[in-house]
């Protein structure tokens, strides 16, 4: 019996908000990944044009 008093929600609000703190972090660290990710690029790519004019 997972919950033995079916009235009983607060166990069930309390695994929810457990849920959704733990996709609320694992998204924002995966913007902040995204994030330096798309900055190392950016760095890369001026790089590659400063070399290019060369």
């Amino acid at each position: 019996m997972a919950n033995p008093n079916p009235n009983d929600t607060k166990v069930e609000q309390q695994r929810s908000e457990s849920a959704t703190a733990a996709l609320k972090s694992q998204t924002e660290d995966n913007h902040t990944e995204d994030t330096e990710a798309a900055a190392e690029r950016i760095a890369n790519n001026l790089e590659n044009a400063k070399d290019d004019d060369k």
